[in-house]
C-alpha cells in the first residue's frame, strides 16, 4: 500500500495508546469545535502578575506571541486530552515529552497538527532559557494552554482535582 492509500491515524487511538505507555491515565479525549474556543487576554495577565514561568520559560508569554486569537481560528478541529495525575510535575513532564512525538506522528494527515502544553516548559532539568535568553530544545517546546488565552472550563471540560489538559490543533 502507498503513503497515499494508508488511511488517515485514528488520532484518540493514537494520543491513547502513546500516553498509555509512558503510565499518563488520559481521562478522555474530547473533540471541541474550534470556533468555540474564544482565546482571553486576560489568562495573559495571570501569567505576567501570578506565575513563576512568566518572561522564564519560552513557552510562556511575554515569548508567546500576541497574535494568539488568529492563530486558533486558522484551525477547525481542537482535542481536548484530559489526564489524571498523581505527581503534577512528574506527569506534566511525561507529558510534554511526548506531545511533540505525537504531533510528528500527526504530520501526514494533519500537516499543521499543533500541541499545546500543560503548563509552562520543563523539558530541561535546568532552564537555559531563564539563564541565556536562549532555548536548547525550541524544536519540542510547545506554548502552554493559557498562554494562547484558553480558559479550560469555558471549553465545557470539567477536569477537577488532580486532573490537567493538554490541546491538540488540528487542520
Amino acid at each position: 500500500m502507498s503513503r497515499q492509500e494508508q488511511p488517515m491515524v485514528d488520532v484518540r487511538e493514537l494520543i491513547l495508546s502513546r500516553m498509555g505507555e509512558e503510565g499518563i491515565r488520559v481521562v478522555d479525549v474530547q473533540e471541541i469545535d474550534v470556533s468555540k474556543i474564544r482565546p482571553d487576554k486576560r489568562t495573559r495577565w495571570k501569567c505576567r502578575f501570578g506565575c513563576n514561568y512568566f518572561g522564564k520559560r519560552y513557552s510562556c508569554p511575554p515569548n508567546v506571541p500576541d497574535d494568539f486569537e488568529e492563530f486558533i481560528s486558522s484551525y477547525s478541529r481542537a482535542l481536548v486530552v484530559i489526564y489524571e495525575f498523581s505527581d503534577y510535575m512528574e506527569d506534566k513532564l511525561k507529558l510534554q515529552r511526548i506531545l511533540p512525538e505525537i504531533e510528528a506522528r500527526l504530520i501526514f494527515d494533519y500537516p499543521m497538527a499543533f500541541a499545546l502544553f500543560p503548563g509552562g516548559c520543563d523539558l530541561c532539568e535546568s532552564c537555559e532559557y531563564e539563564r541565556s535568553g536562549r532555548c536548547v530544545k525550541p524544536e519540542r517546546v510547545r506554548p502552554s494552554v493559557s498562554s494562547v488565552g484558553i480558559i479550560v472550563s469555558r471549553l465545557g471540560v470539567k477536569i477537577g482535582d488532580g486532573k490537567s489538559v493538554a490541546i491538540i490543533l488540528l487542520e
